[in-house]
């Protein structure tokens, strides 16, 4: 089982970085350096997270970052790093937290070889079941600084127009507290993991019409620094689409499998296979769904998109998979970018809160079954409305075969007033199934916020903020209401 020195983890990230960091400088046409300084004085009626005996007081936050941001013809990057000091007012006690994300795209060699990257260092809470919000002026031995980068080398090319081919290694490196067995103050440990994926495939050219073909191996490893089973997936296997015309296709799928999962249900030894169909019957319509079986595990895998006008429109997958937190997290990092207005964005250009992960950290593999949708509305004064929805399910690879599931809906909006004010607004719900189905939690999430630029330097904003937990844990439940006025100045 392969080890981790924490020492060498953080010489490892710390180059990870600069290697970022001198690559983007290297190559871009365009830099930009933004220093900024912020403020923030904040009242909570629970700084300490209690579940009873709520302590409310002011926190006072000061913190100095730095944004920088690259572009070139062959590269893009950007950088962002936040130090923040907290001061507990009614106490006088302090906290120190870094916050940093990274992101890198280049293409080294045109139209064959590209590579990106990704870093962050943020606050999470590490266990769903123990005290979490959804403001950051409040203390919790829950909270602990999580570290993950992942990079992605790409190289392909084709066999004149015969046959395509593509070769992706990724890398992923987490670095994480919770790893502390002699730590009494963790709330759950979670190790530190490194994870190699490598994925191949051939398939065919531009000769080909009618029937496509694909050959595809793939091979998954995360390996662990505390003594637990480490996760390997392995797949080979052959793919065949035949086109009925230009808008319906089916395909078929059968491939070779193999894992070190000790559950029968979720151990892949053998034949698996899968047959689906994809339909685009207008400009509007994109359909494609697929079903199969892997060993004892029958799966779904389903992806909709419509477009009901140039404003409004839906998008919607459901996605079956054998997993660890560590590729999970890869995944997540994978498809964020970074937005100068709304900070870490996800896939969908939405912003994201990284802060409550929707499960427990855990160094147990799982079997993860995930559906999502989001339905989204433009228009002038409002930038955008959205409505999001997701369900997922887990299995973990236990003695016990425990089950953990969540579902929950939100909705957003960014609301113009004029030419210098916004108003934000994220509104949310989930309910989530612990152990199976031993503790049920169900979370409101609520925050308003006013955004004004005083010139062009300096931006203000109040912003209202309600966490509940309503859990059928005795003596579980948890609220905080938090006001914060945020001053930021930039350089």
């Amino acid at each position: 089982m392969g080890q981790l020195s924490g020492n060498g983890a953080k010489h490892i990230s710390l180059l990870f970085v600069a290697h970022i960091c001198c690559a983007t400088a290297v190559s871009a046409q365009h830099v930009w350096v933004d220093p900024r300084g912020e403020g923030k004085l904040t009242w909570s009626d629970n700084i300490d997270l209690t579940n009873s005996n709520r302590v409310s007081g002011l926190v006072l936050n000061t913190s100095a970052g730095l944004n920088t941001r690259v572009e070139g013809r062959k590269v893009q990057g950007a950088l962002d790093y936040a130090l923040d000091y907290y001061h507990f007012l009614n106490d006088g006690d302090t906290d120190l937290r870094h916050s940093m994300f990274g992101v890198l795209d280049a293409e080294v060699i045109e139209n064959h070889l590209s590579v990106n990257a990704r870093a962050s260092l943020r606050q999470v809470f590490l266990n769903q079941t123990d005290s979490i919000s959804q403001s950051e002026a409040n203390r919790s031995d829950n909270r602990r600084l999580v570290q993950n980068y992942t990079g992605t080398a790409i190289l392909k090319g084709g066999m004149r127009d015969f046959a395509d081919w593509r070769v992706s290694y990724r890398y992923g490196l987490t670095l994480s507290p919770a790893d502390n067995l002699d730590d009494e103050t963790l709330t759950t440990n979670f190790s530190d993991s490194q994870s190699h994926e490598i994925k191949a495939s051939l398939g065919s050219g531009d000769r080909f019409n009618s029937l496509e073909w694909r050959l595809f191996a793939s091979s998954s490893r995360v390996t662990r620094s505390l003594d637990v089973n480490d996760f390997r997936n392995e797949q080979v296997g052959a793919e065949l689409w035949y086109k009925f015309g230009r808008h319906f296709a089916v395909v078929g799928e059968v491939s070779q499998n193999q894992n070190d999962f000790q559950s029968d249900v979720l151990n892949e030894e053998g034949v698996g296979w899968e047959a689906g169909f994809r339909w685009t019957p207008g400009r509007k319509l994109d359909l494609t769904a697929r079903h199969g079986r892997v060993g004892k595990r029958e799966t779904w895998t389903a992806r909709l998109q419509y477009l009901f006008s140039v404003r409004l429109d839906f998008v919607g997958n459901y996605t079956d998979t054998l997993s660890a937190d560590s590729v999970v997290l890869n995944d997540n990092l994978q498809t964020f970018g970074f937005d100068d207005n709304q900070g870490i964005t996800d896939a969908n250009g939405l912003p994201v809160d990284e802060r409550d992960p929707k499960f427990t950290l855990s160094d147990v593999d799982f079997r993860r079954q995930n559906a999502s949708g989001i339905l989204t509305l433009r228009n002038r004064r409002t930038e955008r409305i959205y409505i999001s929805g997701n369900m997922e399910w887990r299995t973990y690879d236990d003695e016990a075969g425990r089950r953990s599931s969540t579902w929950g809906v939100s909705t957003g909006f960014r609301r113009k007033i004029n030419r210098n004010t916004t108003l934000d607004g994220v509104f949310s719900y989930r309910r989530s199934r612990f152990n199976n189905n031993s503790r049920v939690d169900n979370y409101l999430v609520g925050n308003l916020q006013w955004n004004r630029i005083l010139s062009e330097y300096f931006r203000l904003s109040v912003s209202l903020d309600h966490s509940e937990r309503l859990t059928s844990e005795v003596n579980g439940d948890l609220m905080e209401n938090a006001v914060t006025v945020h001053l930021r100045g930039t350089f």
